[in-house]
Formats: C-alpha cells, structure tokens, sequence
C-alpha cells in the first residue's frame, strides 16, 4: 500500500471513514504519526446523551439510537468509537429486551471508558451492569434457582469460545454469581447476599469460586482466554486470515494481551501495524460502519438522513442498541442478502441527493472521474471494470454518486 491507501484502509477498517479533505491531508503525514494521532486518546470529554430525552414514555428508545448514530458520523475520536461500536456487537445486550434507554446508554458508556483497561475489570464491570443483568437474567438468579444464561455466554461468546467450558462450569458460574438485583426505578445493581449462594465452586479448574471477581479471574486466567480475544481481534480487524499468516498474527496478538496487561487497545493497535504490514484481508462492513462512512465521506449529518431513510435504515437490519441476539449481528458476507443491498442502495440514494454541489464527491461525480470517486472514498484499490461501467452510464452526479457509494468496492474495507 501507498501512503494514501493505508491512511484509507485504517479509517475504513479501524475508524469510521474520513471525508476527502481530512483524507487528503492525513495522506501527507509520516504513516507513524498519523497513527500515533489517530489511536491517541480524546483530548475532551464528551457525553453523546448529555441533552437526550431518554424517557421511554418520549420515544427514548429512539431518541437513543439516533444520538449515537449522529455521534458517530461526527465523531473526533473515530478509532475509539469504532472500538465501542466492536465492544456493543461482542458484549451485547439488546434494548429489546431490556427495554430501558437509560440503562443500555450507560453500558456504552461503560465500553467507552473501557477500552484501554484490564479486560478483565470489564468482564466484571459488565457482569453487574444493570443493562446487562436484565438482558441475560442475572437479576433473577437465586441461591435455590441460579440461572445459567449469564454463565454460559461469559464462557461461549464473552470470555473463551465454543467448546472450552462444560456443562458443569457453567453450573458453577451459574451459583457463584447468585445474588445480583437490579432496581429499575434507579438504574442501579445491588448484591443480596441472603439471595447468594457462597459455597465455593471448582470453575474450569481453578477452586475457591463464589462471587463475581473468581469468575471472572477464571476466566481469563484459562489457558484459552488470549487466544480467543486475539481470534475476535483478528476477524475485526484483519479479516479472514489463513495458514501461517494467521498463526503468527494470533500469537504475536497473545503475546501483546499478555504483557501489556490484557488491554484492548494494545491488541488492536498492534493488529493494525501487522494489518499495515500487509496482514489483513477484505472484509465487508456492515450496514452502519457502511452507513457512517458514506455520510462522512459525502459531508452529510445525521438531518440529512433523518426524514427519508429511517425506514431504510432500519431494512438494512442493524439499529444501534437493537442487536438481534447474543450472538450480536451477522458478520462478513451474511450482510450481503438481496434485501439488506436494497436497503442500502436506497440509503446511498438519499446520501448522493443530500451531497453539496461544493463536496469533493459531487464534483467528482459531476466530472464522471471514476478515479477520483474512488479515491475521495479511501479505497484500497481502483473501480473494477463493473464498477466502473455503471457509475459512466448514469446520467447524472445523483446517480453516479449512488453507485459508487453502494458498489462491491465500497462495501468493504
């Protein structure tokens, strides 16, 4: 990769895109000090929800949903917003279930102020989170009925992956992390310990197990935690690589989780030099990281979008806070159904006709230059041949602008 093609590659993959003219510049900067720049924390405080209406009974749901989607395509900090938005798909909770705007807000928040400490002090942070004790039930869980649904997702999705934990660790987590109840009327979480199993559980070998610290120290103290956090790291955001690549990026990833203390950001800023290096793959990005970029790259706010492609939006199938199931949403080529590309397409539409005339992609569209269509975009590489004979046969910037904002080349990162 040339200088301006990696400057497109890390903010299509680890940040949110970046408008012509920012592009433009970060192109001429030495490549370290541009991602010096870009994984240096946000120099200011900033609370997205600050002046949000979250009243459920005010269409706060909604209200949630679109402050965050506005903040992102406005972000100053995309890297770091990119790795929450990572942290909510991995981590998840669902405002289906839980229901309450306020309380799934601040688990964002907790995954805001947590990207760069011990994973292990957010496993547990999110273990009692209020947000996410009411989507997995830890709040129902008693000492004469504990409830294994937190227990089981820490160890498949959260903490280690499929096939590394019994039925019996699930059991044992299940008891040690009796006790936890949630007030819906504060928001807030509280330990009753008269509701609390303390008998010490043996969980994945280690002994002495009972509240929500040994769980956690556990779990990332087994032998399969490292690899597993590199594994999610690598599809994020390297993509699907094989063979010895894959083998020496995870245990280069295991090595940099183990000795920088566990933090994420370390992991993921190292994946990024190695990805620079010219370890990664294509990977297509899903609908709202698609959505952001475009609207970063076109210099279109959030107003823009409002009024005629909520519903579009939405047929995409990713809504901010709303993921589909634990399991978070789908990955890589499962986006690509025939009704989420129509969704897009659509969405790109109402993009391309809310550009200025003064955007660099508007005049690059209105010049027919293909090649500076896909260079105001931050592609890794030119139009295909495809690509390029649909955007030259529409007749107008409006439409040209549409495809190249929604073609197989603009999907991906």
């Amino acid at each position: 990769m040339d200088r301006q093609q990696a400057v497109g590659w890390l903010h299509r993959r680890a940040g949110l895109g970046l408008h012509p003219h920012d592009l433009k510049a970060e192109g001429k900067r030495d490549p370290d000090d541009s991602l010096d720049a870009f994984l240096a924390p946000p120099a200011t405080p900033r609370d997205i929800w600050a002046d949000a209406d979250l009243d459920p009974k005010n269409n706060g749901r909604a209200t949630a949903v679109q402050a965050w989607l506005g903040a992102l395509i406005a972000s100053d900090r995309p890297f770091h917003d990119r790795r929450t938005w990572m942290l909510h798909g991995w981590l998840v909770s669902s405002m289906d279930k839980v229901r309450n705007p306020e309380a799934m807000v601040e688990q964002i928040q907790l995954f805001e102020r947590s990207g760069d400490v011990d994973f292990a002090d957010l496993l547990g942070d999110l273990t009692v989170d209020p947000a996410m004790l009411v989507y997995l039930d830890g709040w129902t869980t008693t000492a004469e009925a504990p409830n294994e649904n937190y227990g089981r997702e820490l160890l498949e999705l959260f903490g280690l992956g499929e096939g590394n934990y019994t039925e019996a660790d699930v059991q044992a987590a299940a008891i040690a992390l009796t006790g936890w109840k949630f007030n819906r009327r504060d928001r807030s979480a509280k330990f009753v310990p008269r509701r609390h199993d303390d008998t010490s559980q043996t969980l994945l070998g280690a002994t002495g197990v009972n509240d929500v610290g040994s769980v956690i120290d556990a779990v990332i103290n087994d032998p399969a935690h490292p690899g597993f956090v590199a594994d999610r790291i690598i599809s994020e955001y390297l993509g699907d690589l094989t063979g010895d690549t894959r083998e020496d990026v995870r245990t280069d990833l295991i090595s940099t989780y183990e000795a920088t203390g566990r933090r994420l950001t370390a992991v993921i800023e190292r994946a990024l030099r190695l990805g620079l290096a010219g370890a990664s793959t294509t990977t297509v990005l899903d609908p709202i990281r698609w959505l952001v970029i475009c609207a970063r790259a076109t210099g279109v706010d959030l107003s823009g979008l409002r009024r005629s492609a909520t519903q579009s939006i939405r047929e995409m199938g990713q809504v901010p806070l709303f993921p589909p199931s634990v399991a978070g949403w789908p990955r890589g080529t499962e986006w690509l159904t025939s009704s989420s590309l129509i969704a897009r397409t659509n969405v790109a539409a109402v993009l391309a006709a809310a550009t200025d005339p003064s955007e660099p992609l508007h005049i690059a569209a209105a010049d027919n230059d293909v090649d500076q269509l896909a260079e105001h975009l931050g592609l890794r590489e030119p139009f295909g041949v495809g690509t390029r004979r649909a955007i030259g046969s529409a007749v107008d910037p409006v439409g040209r602008l549409t495809i190249a904002l929604v073609c197989p080349e603009s999907l991906t990162a």
